[in-house]
């Protein structure tokens, strides 16, 4: 299929559209970013803003070390594997494991992305996987652009409005900086009772930071319905107010529950009603809820896991993790 690219659209899609598709300029620019090869190969210039493709070459022998951890676990179901197992294969997911954000400098005005989407080239599917997982796209742009398909590549499309109203008639000069999203650091375990003190130091830096429960209190969330399915969802949780001193300027820092939440259960008779949820989740996985480490003035809060039957709030065992940057922002010249 002939090769289109629109402004704020799916990467490697060729859906029928009524606007004209970017006009392409070849890049060819290589960067060596975070010990990771990028490729910007082209870049597009539409009619409501600036389109750029960036691939990450992903090393086959990472995928397949990989895929050697991960073989024990084959077949088991997420719930069955330990939490520790999870949070591994997260972090050493060699698709998912590197996160980034770009910005683009045109004409020397810095502006942000507004879209940004992408998709994963495994060498390692079938044919067969490919179709089912829907991962046709990859393949196609990795053939456009005439990229190694023995390797692994994350494949992103980032769209870039234009800081003028409308398209600059002549493009000067064009950068493109990646800045690393935060990544887990470290993490401190402990149990919390008002007035206890946690004491730990800054993976980077080494700086003691003291961690003070000001308050712990069971509560509840407040009812709620889900969209699908009837489900029963648990609702008991335990809220900790805490203090961390000194402030962290490096990074941040999130307060979350060890232990999983419970499963939600389907409700078989139970009425279908309108209404919203606070929580995520689904009937076969964790349930989470996204008020850990909501921060109020010096004071923060979070809430533990979901259960159905309340909980000791002396018997929660909660996790600090750092989060931090490992690599300076880059620039790159794209023209």
């Amino acid at each position: 299929m002939e090769w289109k690219v629109y402004f704020e659209d799916n990467p490697g899609c060729h859906r029928p559209h009524r606007g004209r598709p970017g006009q392409e300029v070849s890049c060819g620019a290589h960067s060596a970013w975070g010990g990771q090869h990028f490729i910007i190969p082209a870049i597009y210039l539409c009619g409501k803003g600036l389109v750029v493709d960036i691939c990450r070459r992903v090393e086959r022998e990472a995928i397949e070390a990989h895929y050697q951890k991960l073989a024990a676990y084959e077949g088991m179901d997420i719930d069955e594997c330990p939490p520790e197992v999870v949070e591994l294969a997260e972090a050493e997911d060699p698709f998912g494991s590197f996160d980034y954000l770009p910005s683009a400098a045109i004409n020397g005005k810095t502006v942000e992305y507004s879209r940004g989407a992408g998709e994963y080239y495994n060498p390692l599917r079938s044919k067969e996987e490919i179709v089912c997982s829907g991962e046709q796209a990859a393949r196609d742009i990795v053939k456009h652009y005439g990229l190694d398909p023995e390797q692994g590549w994350d494949l992103r499309q980032w769209s870039f409005p234009w800081a003028t109203k409308h398209r600059p008639a002549h493009i000067t000069s064009l950068t493109l900086t990646f800045t690393q999203r935060e990544q887990p650091a470290e993490a401190v375990q402990f149990t919390a009772a008002p007035g206890k003190v946690v004491e730990f130091a800054h993976p980077v830096t080494g700086v003691p930071c003291v961690l003070t429960v000001k308050d712990l209190k069971p509560a509840r969330l407040p009812e709620h319905e889900h969209f699908g399915p009837p489900m029963e969802w648990p609702q008991e949780m335990v809220q900790m107010e805490y203090t961390l001193t000194p402030a962290v300027t490096t990074g941040w820092v999130q307060v979350n529950d060890c232990a999983p939440s419970d499963k939600p259960i389907r409700k078989i008779d139970a009425p279908s009603k309108d209404g919203s949820t606070a929580i995520i989740g689904g009937t076969d996985g964790p349930t989470a809820i996204f008020v850990s480490g909501k921060q109020q003035g010096d004071t923060r809060t979070a809430c533990s896991s979901l259960h159905f039957a309340p909980v000791e709030p002396e018997n929660i065992r909660w996790k600090a993790t750092y989060y931090q940057k490992q690599f300076p922002d880059e620039t790159i010249a794209l023209l």
